[in-house]
């Protein structure tokens, strides 16, 4: 699977609650050095932009900054093993 094929993607939680959509992957290296997903970045409304300035500790020209923060309200990191791509069958 590529990234471009999990961007975007609706996801939910083991439980079947609706989480949102994936807005980031993040990763880390695993023991042969190979990036593996840990987390992802999940935000509730469009999946947009992400200029960096929505995590926190990240810091930039304040306007950017502010406005990345408002645009992504909600956004919020969930572990990989947390998170179902494929809706709760009913």
């Amino acid at each position: 699977m590529k990234a471009s094929d999990l961007l975007g993607a609706r996801v939910y939680s083991v439980d079947g609650v609706d989480l949102g959509r994936i807005a980031d992957l993040l990763t880390r290296p695993d023991e042969r050095g190979h990036p593996r997903i840990y987390a992802v970045l999940v935000t509730p409304r469009h999946r947009g932009r992400l200029f960096g300035y929505e995590r926190p500790g990240v810091q930039g020209p304040w306007l950017l900054e502010r406005f990345g923060r408002w645009l992504h309200r909600g956004i919020r990191e969930v572990p990989w093993e947390d998170i179902r791509l494929t809706p709760p069958k009913a």
